[in-house]
């Protein structure tokens, strides 16, 4: 007694002590390999404190899920708390199957084999279409599992399953057929007459998504029985998003038929053995991080990160240790150049294509409409900027927190001020978002309010006539009738000149600084590019010259550059010259 006791005890603090290093181990990693990820997955979804969203959501296969994993990325607000949390939950995924093969096998050689469903699991995480309720469905199904085998009798545990199996694809879905197949094979391996029995599970969790088919709750039989269920609906999932499920099923039976096949009694060997499968799960984990992990995704999210706080001295430190051949970096650095006032001065100091580099072709994906809506909110060009931010929260699943303000503000902007108000206790709903979107409640039906704003004041101005159309006559022409319209705001002056540049419409860029040079929306002292851009339509023309204030070292680097002496690559001169 007191024997069993001891071990029991010894048993308890093995796996604490392993869940420890294994907790430490995947916050480390997580940290490393991108610490803005978590950031980013609570800026496309988070926890309403209210009763339709909550009714609405749990009443969807798998809907207790995605209420735990809204609730937990809630707090992804900082950064730290989304590593923490999901690590926590990694560790317990790994320990519990652990500890579920553990107790089919009685043998503690093969339970590093529990870390290969985990490792493709922990990378999904820095997949921008995975959603977070995959993981939260992973671990039920594991605690589900290792209950699972406290039951000896045959009769117990065909019945724990049978109603386990129901219970989880209601809470978590497609998770359940793995589940299902999971018990199916480790019956197998303990009673193959009896385990006849446990087909059933399969099949019922097969059944159950035909149902949500035929009840309307699903489009697709994959999205409730297939990992694609936690993948965004309108994209292929790829093979990643199936590795988990096929490692678990695979560890099943592989440890399954190890232990019955192989008999390893030396404390040595076994020894040996663990050593080996960590370091062979350590080069798998190695590969898959290499793999999956982008660091240009994790580039580009930490970026987002620093613009999205208004952090534009830092994106644009961060953009000089960074690759700028990637168009959505050079996004990011020209927005944060034009808010502070030095687009037109830097343009060209970074390798640019076109005006791509300014603002990406739209492509209807919540990542590219939520950077599209920030360059645009930047212009000024209030339209584009809430068009874009409406399509990246309904791509998000419309519960996003940072594109819900932006809707508050645009909507503000134009006075539509109960479209506002529905954004405002929408985000009022949130724990994190709460206080300030409360703060919006005094801008309501209150315009002298609006116009004393600094930014909701400024963007207002922007705004052009109700009887024309945004783009209808090209992006370029709207920017003009907002600097017409405000132009004391600086970015759209310089976006619009920029563009004239980067699309080499010399023309247009001269008629551009005859319509604003001498009116508040241009300095006396033209920006460094834009005296490079006069110095290319008034070459030999000192009046035009003089006119523009063009300065005497700008024209002695045109001469050099023309005479062949300078080859200067930063300049708009080299960009028109040998950018095909």
């Amino acid at each position: 007694m007191l024997m069993n006791t001891l071990t029991l005890r010894n048993s308890k603090l093995a796996y604490l002590l392993i869940g420890i290093i294994l907790f430490v181990s995947f916050a480390f990693v997580l940290s490393a390999i991108g610490y803005y990820n978590f950031c980013y997955i609570e800026q496309g979804r988070t926890f309403l404190y209210h009763s339709a969203y909550i009714g609405s959501t749990a009443s969807q296969p798998g809907g207790c899920v995605q209420l735990l994993s809204d609730f937990l990325i809630q707090f992804f607000v900082y950064p730290s708390a989304g590593i923490v949390i999901t690590a926590l939950l990694l560790t317990l995924i790994a320990v519990l199957t652990a500890h579920t093969l553990h107790r089919h096998t009685e043998s503690r050689w093969l339970l590093p084999l529990a870390l290969l469903p985990v490792i493709p699991l922990a990378c999904l995480h820095y997949n921008t279409n995975y959603q977070y309720a995959g993981t939260m469905a992973f671990l039920l199904m594991t605690a589900f599992l290792s209950i699972q085998t406290r039951f000896r009798r045959f009769a117990v545990r065909l019945g724990y399953s049978v109603i386990s199996t129901l219970l989880l694809f209601v809470m978590a879905g497609p998770v359940a057929l793995l589940y299902g197949c999971c018990l199916l094979i480790l019956e197998l391996l303990r009673n193959y007459k009896q385990a006849v029995w446990f087909v059933a599970l399969p099949l019922l969790a097969y059944l159950c998504g035909k149902a949500c088919l035929w009840m309307g709750l699903a489009g697709e039989l994959k999205h409730v029985l297939l990992p694609d269920g936690y993948f965004t609906l309108r994209l292929q999932a790829g093979s990643i998003v199936c590795q988990p499920w096929i490692m678990m099923a695979g560890v099943c039976l592989a440890t399954g038929v190890s232990y019955k096949s192989v008999r390893i009694k030396s404390k040595r060997w076994q020894s040996i053995l663990i050593i080996l499968q960590l370091a062979g799960i350590g080069l798998f984990a190695a590969n898959e991080a290499k793999q999956y992990v982008s660091r240009s995704n994790e580039a580009f999210k930490e970026l987002d990160y620093h613009a999205r706080n208004e952090q534009w001295d830092t994106v644009i430190e961060k953009c000089k240790h960074l690759s700028m051949s990637n168009l959505l970096f050079q996004n990011y650095l020209h927005m944060a150049l034009a808010e502070k006032g030095r687009l037109a001065d830097e343009l060209f100091r970074q390798p640019c294509i076109d005006i791509r580099s300014i603002y990406v072709s739209g492509n209807k994906t919540p990542y590219v409409s939520t950077l599209l809506s920030d360059i645009y909110f930047s212009m000024g060009h209030i339209a584009f900027a809430q068009r874009c931010a409406f399509e990246a929260n309904e791509g998000w699943g419309n519960f996003s927190p940072r594109m819900l303000q932006r809707l508050i503000q645009t909507n503000l902007i134009y006075g539509q001020y109960e479209v506002a108000r529905k954004y405002i206790e929408m985000l009022e709903a949130t724990f994190f978002y709460k206080d300030l979107a409360t703060s919006y409640r005094r801008f309501l039906h209150n315009d002298a309010a609006v116009e004393a704003d600094s930014l909701l004041g400024s963007k207002r101005n922007c705004l052009f006539p109700d009887n024309r159309f945004a783009g209808s006559k090209g992006l370029d022409d709207d920017l003009k009738e907002i600097v017409l319209h405000n132009p004391s705001h600086k970015a759209t002056i310089l976006y619009l000149g920029s563009l004239y540049l980067l699309s080499k419409d010399i023309p247009r860029f001269q008629s551009t600084l005859e319509t604003f040079y001498g009116t508040p929306a241009l300095p006396a002292v033209l920006p460094v590019c834009f005296q490079e851009g006069v110095a290319v339509f008034a070459a030999g023309n000192p009046d035009i010259l003089q006119r523009y204030n063009i300065q005497a070292g700008i024209l002695q680097r045109f001469d050099a550059f023309n005479q062949g002496s300078s080859r200067e690559q930063g300049s708009l001169w080299h960009f028109l010259k040998y950018r095909n």
